[in-house]
């Protein structure tokens, strides 16, 4: 159970019960309890009956509590927090102010001063302290913020954004940390948003996720609650699990709320990774299997991703072609309500590939992986696409094989493990250069040496029942952009190194 905040004894009491204490040692009662209890009322001198009644009335009166909004400098937030909210009426009291905040937010007048809205966040959800580093001071007197501060009121921002009922909220604000240039996307989340978002309660539960999110991102969490993974969605499930008292917040929600939170903690992934076909039909599946039988589940499911979404391209002038990837990305997850999985994602490769008026037979797996290698180029110009259709078939026969199963054949769901390629994205766009396609040759031979590496050296560690293993190759990206696109890179000397559970980073030779 959790500690709670009780006063010290009155000396009095204490001089009472130690002299209790000492008679007990000395007589051995037979009944400890009953002893101590009768000699406490003794020396009280109260009528029992009466002290009964008052006792009852007291109980019957509302309880008022004056606590501090923030934790007190020189405390600890990842202990103050636990401490201060670990009573039924004190949730409730935040309850009350985190409906105030939802209903400030669904209202048609604008939140104008952004700080202002953000401090009453801090209020409303006090888990938000375990990301600040000045957690006693308010939003309104900051002029810096620590990365996953940022990122946690930046995600505030865009819900927001995405879910106000005031049709000329801008998205320029007076700090230009929680400025939104995305114009295009920010129209099209609150277009889908607000359909998935009609009530206090649903807000509530998707402001939660994203809290949690921004929570397990922390590295001070992690390391107090998250059980130190490494990994924000795993770390927030396993402060659930084991220190849901440290997560009021969490804490307070209704059973139906808390099991919608947990299930999409447990399937998420970014939208960018489906644009750029990083994610695999084994997301899909996991989505279908954790958020389909909950009723609303998979519509919050793609809320949430929408304003993940957002806060990423917070900063990027958006186009309206990304705009309809993202649309498509996200119509495409949704439809495993309907479909299975690998049919799900097959159809999304497909509506990709019509794009450019190709054709994707069903069985044609060589096909399904070009569109996939298209698709993490970043590219969306036809011409781009008819080059890369041209490079991918005058690979060499093993490479083409090699591609083909990795990125076609294995997909999670009926055969496993599939390779993950965090960072495929960023490393074929640097290896392509000025020229579209002069360093694509190389590049997708090294892609497809550390596919076949991973999985002739760590396919049973790594997949021991395992859908999906990440391979980390943000370092290829880095060095492909040093060193200028167009260079060969089949022969780039690397090693693959396990970095925690289904996870591989790619190291390479001299950092």
């Amino acid at each position: 159970s959790a500690a709670m905040n009780w006063p010290p004894l009155h000396k009095q009491s204490s001089e009472a019960l130690a002299g209790a204490l000492r008679d007990v040692v000395h007589k051995k009662p037979k009944d400890l309890f009953e002893y101590v209890a009768q000699a406490l009322q003794d020396q009280s001198g109260l009528d029992p009956a009466e002290f009964e009644a008052y006792f009852e009335e007291c109980r019957r009166k509302p309880r008022t509590y004056v606590l501090e909004d923030r934790c007190p400098a020189g405390q600890d937030p990842l202990t103050w927090v636990p401490m201060r909210f670990n009573d039924d009426t004190i949730l409730l009291t935040l309850q009350q102010r985190a409906a105030e905040l939802t209903s400030e937010i669904l209202s048609a007048l604008p939140i104008e001063d952004t700080k202002g809205f953000l401090d009453r966040a801090t209020v409303a959800f006090p888990e938000l302290m375990y990301v600040r580093d000045q957690p006693s001071e308010t939003v309104s007197s900051q002029r810096t913020y620590h990365s996953v501060e940022l990122f946690a009121f930046q995600s505030l921002r865009a819900v927001y954004l995405a879910c106000t009922g005031c049709e000329g909220a801008a998205l320029d604000d007076e700090a230009v940390e929680f400025s939104f240039q995305c114009d295009g996307l920010a129209k099209e989340a609150r277009a889908q948003v607000r359909q998935g978002v009609r009530d206090e309660a649903t807000l509530e539960t998707l402001i939660v996720l994203l809290i949690l999110r921004a929570l397990g991102s922390r590295e001070t969490f992690q390391k107090a609650y998250g059980g130190g993974h490494a990994q924000a969605e795993k770390a927030a499930l396993h402060a659930i699990e084991h220190d849901a008292g440290a997560i009021p917040s969490f804490s307070r929600l209704t059973a139906q709320q808390k099991t919608l939170v947990t299930s999409c903690l447990e399937a998420f992934f970014p939208l960018h990774m489906l644009v750029a076909a990083e994610a695999v039909p084994g997301h899909f599946l996991q989505v279908k299997e954790s958020l389909v039988p909950e009723e609303g589940g998979l519509s919050l499911f793609s809320c949430a991703m929408l304003v993940d979404n957002l806060v990423h391209m917070r900063s990027s002038l958006m186009t309206d072609e990304y705009v309809d990837l993202a649309r498509l990305g996200a119509q495409s997850l949704i439809a495993v309500e309907k479909y299975s999985a690998p049919r799900s994602y097959e159809l999304y490769l497909k509506k990709r590939a019509e794009r450019h008026a190709w054709r994707i037979v069903r069985d044609d797996l060589f096909m399904k992986a070009i569109v996939r290698i298209c698709c993490l180029s970043g590219r969306e110009d036809t011409d781009f696409w008819n080059q890369m259709l041209n490079v991918c078939e005058e690979l060499p026969d093993h490479e083409k094989e090699v591609l083909k199963v990795e990125l076609a054949r294995k997909d999670g769901c009926a055969e496993s493990p599939v390779y993950v390629l965090l960072g495929a994205g960023k490393f074929l766009e640097a290896a392509s250069g000025d020229d579209a396609t002069a360093g694509m040759p190389s590049a997708l031979v090294l892609l497809a040496r550390v596919m076949e590496d991973a999985s002739r050296h760590f396919h049973r560690a790594l997949g021991h029942n395992q859908r999906m293993v990440n391979i980390d190759i943000t370092g290829l990206a880095k060095r492909a952009k040093e060193q200028g696109g167009g260079v060969p890179f089949e022969d780039t000397p690397f090693t693959l190194k396990e970095s925690g559970p289904c996870a591989v980073v790619v190291e390479l030779a001299g950092g």
